[in-house]
């Protein structure tokens, strides 16, 4: 049974999308700009334009990711080479173009709000290209997770709030965590159920380089520390109620349930979605205990 890098379905532009991935953008962004709200801060149309520009960026980010995958079939013959080849160039060709659709609602909030949020935008553009573009490639260096924690989650908030708010807030950063440890996770979980192919491939993913059962206990260590760091971001003040996480434990539990799966198991292939649920039922949580 062939690999996914064999096969020019990987590439199907939806699939390509990854739409459980959206829980990121709409979590982090939704979580900052919810926070410019609860401050006094906040400014609607630019609260709008920041959960936009961050999905837009998120599928950007989607649809390029597999583009250093090209490396690996331009040096094939036959039917299946062209298809990828060509499904890989034109998703790239179209995360361009929502990159440029981001980044005039970016220059929008620049004008608006000021110069500095432009480190923001460019930051999140930059590191979306060197997830898998030269010359960092933080995804075959095994520097994917730690990328996403404080780019996709700490920078997301703090950036999402500072472009509603025109503020900067450490205590914003403090509240990022938890929703950075989840999208943490949810790349552990596409690790995980790509494990095989990776090391097949010589792609140094994280889990690659510290071996499939060390990448599974942080992927739990990494959705189950939500809980304490939540209670003590409460303790300190900087949410209201944490009650409301608890409604997430009845999603929490499906994930975990896969962990028992051994490498290559077929139901791996259920953990990133399943992720992404719980990531949206505890991000929907979260932001209504900050209000």
């Amino acid at each position: 049974m062939g690999t996914p890098y064999l096969n020019p379905d990987k590439y199907r532009f939806i699939r390509a999308l990854r739409p459980f991935s959206y829980s990121v953008a709409l979590i982090t962004c939704g979580l900052g700009v919810t926070l410019s709200f609860v401050h006094d801060l906040g400014d609607p149309l630019r609260g709008v334009l920041v959960i936009l520009a961050g999905v837009l960026l998120q599928a950007a980010s989607n649809l390029a990711n597999d583009h250093a995958d090209l490396a690996l079939w331009k040096n094939r013959t036959g039917r299946m080479a062209v298809l990828a080849v060509k499904r890989i160039r034109f998703n790239f060709l179209v995360a361009g173009v929502l990159t440029f659709i981001a980044s005039l609602m970016g220059i929008y909030l620049v004008i608006d709000v000021g110069w500095q949020l432009l480190v923001f935008g460019a930051s999140g553009i930059i590191a979306g290209y060197f997830y898998t573009g030269g010359p960092i490639y933080y995804k075959s260096r095994g520097l994917g997770v730690p990328a996403v924690f404080l780019l996709t989650g700490v920078l997301m908030v703090s950036g999402s709030y500072y472009a509603v708010s025109a503020e900067w807030s450490n205590k914003v950063v403090l509240i990022s965590l938890p929703v950075s440890l989840l999208a943490s996770a949810l790349l552990l979980a596409n690790e995980l159920r790509d494990y095989l192919d990776d090391k097949a491939n010589k792609i140094g993913t994280l889990t690659v380089k510290i071996g499939f059962n060390n990448s599974k206990a942080l992927y739990a260590l990494c959705l189950l520390l939500t809980y304490p760091l939540s209670f003590y971001l409460f303790i300190i003040g900087a949410i209201q109620n944490p009650l409301l996480l608890l409604l997430s434990l009845v999603f929490v539990w499906q994930p975990l349930r896969l962990l028992m799966c051994e490498v290559g198991d077929v139901q791996l292939v259920s953990l990133p979605p399943l992720t992404g649920r719980y990531f949206i039922a505890f991000g929907v949580g979260y932001i209504f205990s900050v209000m």
